[in-house]
């Protein structure tokens, strides 16, 4: 293979997630190596022809929509990379096609998305310490600030309180539309629950929201509408703690409770809905993605071989007894009008609140949802973002 190379640091990038030290081209591509800023180690990654030029995002390739405008796999076959022009500036690669077409990457775009594994690996979720944060309600309806502050504690902690609204059911819907549309769930997409003994809504065992759909709801909200009352009680579990408890003390009970999938129902006059997951969902950088778990509707666990069976029985109820230690349970009240929004794909929730026996606005989003408003408020995301073609000298308009 033939190389033109490129190693004069001082023109080579320098930013928080990486220092590019090097790169070189062939007739595969451009070959880069970068120092990690994440762990400070040196890599190489190779960014072939036919990806660098499919994921060009000037305007000619890329609407606004990230909708492509060209088909790079017509006519590849005449490519030839020893007419193709590359050079750098100290943010990015630029590259002149052999059809003139001229294209820029920032490094950081790069970085970004090659998902590469020493980036995405780091996780920013934290574990819980002593008070679940806590936003004022009109400063997430007026201001930007408040509503990114929202999301940014919900994914990073998995939990935050609203206080300052008014018990309301239009209240809860309005806070949960500034994050995302109120999802539809067989009992409406905006729920009041109301104390009677006829409701049948005793929620109090710890449980995830949904786990009899095929994909459960992404946040859950929850207001209280009791008015005069004693504060209602949610008791909360950090699934992110337990399932890093559980990699420490228990990997072989991790990998059953990963391994096999478990039958869940909601069986309601012409309802039947049936969805099977495993109870706990990692990454593929082992980190927690996303946890199922109701023993009240839990069904089938279909197991043909009997040892396995036993051995998965045994894993699911090990699971249980962590979940109802105290240790691993946080109370949070709420007064009239004070809500709280959680990761149901993290947080496992129960308690007073739950009973049947308090009035409560109740409504959920989507996950996918969620991580789309967060991208969007951050300014920094998985979707296309648009660097600007750069002029440099060598590179022919």
């Amino acid at each position: 293979m033939s190389f033109l190379n490129c190693t004069e640091k001082s023109q080579l990038s320098s930013s928080d997630t990486l220092q590019i030290q090097s790169w070189q081209t062939g007739d595969k591509g451009i070959e880069v190596d970068y120092v990690s800023g994440v762990t400070n180690t040196l890599n190489r990654v190779s960014l072939p022809w036919m990806w660098l030029r499919d994921h060009c995002q000037c305007s000619s390739c890329f609407t606004s929509t990230a909708q492509r405008e060209c088909d790079v796999f017509i006519g590849w076959d005449k490519f030839r990379w020893e007419e193709v022009f590359v050079d750098t500036d100290t943010a990015g690669l630029i590259i002149q096609w052999q059809d003139n077409h001229k294209s820029y990457f920032s490094y950081d775009w790069l970085w970004k998305m090659l998902n590469i594994e020493n980036s995405v690996a780091v996780d920013e979720r934290t574990h819980w310490t002593n008070d679940f944060p806590s936003l004022d309600y009109r400063n997430i309806l007026d201001t930007d600030i408040g509503l990114r502050q929202l999301v940014e504690y919900v994914a990073q902690v998995g939990v935050c309180k609203v206080t300052g609204a008014k018990p309301s059911q239009a209240e809860a819907a309005k806070l949960m539309q500034r994050i995302a549309y109120l999802r539809q769930s067989h009992l409406g997409n905006l729920v009041e629950i109301k104390p009677s003994s006829h409701s049948g809504y005793d929620e109090t065992h710890i449980h995830t929201e949904g786990t009899f759909n095929y994909d459960p709801p992404g946040i859950k909200l929850v207001q209280c509408l009791d008015k005069n009352t004693s504060p209602c009680e949610l008791i909360l579990v950090d699934g992110l703690a337990l399932v890093d408890r559980i990699k420490r003390e228990a990997p072989q009970t991790l990998r059953l409770l990963q391994n096999h999938r478990v039958s869940y129902q909601y069986l309601n006059q012409d309802i039947n809905l049936i969805a099977s997951d495993s109870v706990v969902t990692l990454d593929r950088y082992n980190r927690l993605k996303r946890i199922r778990y109701n023993r009240k509707t839990k069904g089938s666990f279909a197991e043909p071989d009997l040892p396995k069976k036993q051995a998965f029985i045994a894993a699911f109820e090990q699971f249980e007894a962590w979940i109802e230690q105290e240790s691993q349970q946080r109370k949070l009240n709420l007064n009239p009008g004070e809500m709280v929004l959680w990761d149901n794909w993290r947080v496992l929730h129960g308690g007073g609140a739950m009973d049947g026996t308090h009035h409560l606005a109740v409504c959920l989003s989507n996950m996918e949802d969620f991580h789309s408003r967060l991208r969007v408020i951050q300014t920094k995301s998985d979707q296309r973002p648009v660097p600007l073609a750069r002029e440099k000298k060598g590179v022919k308009p």
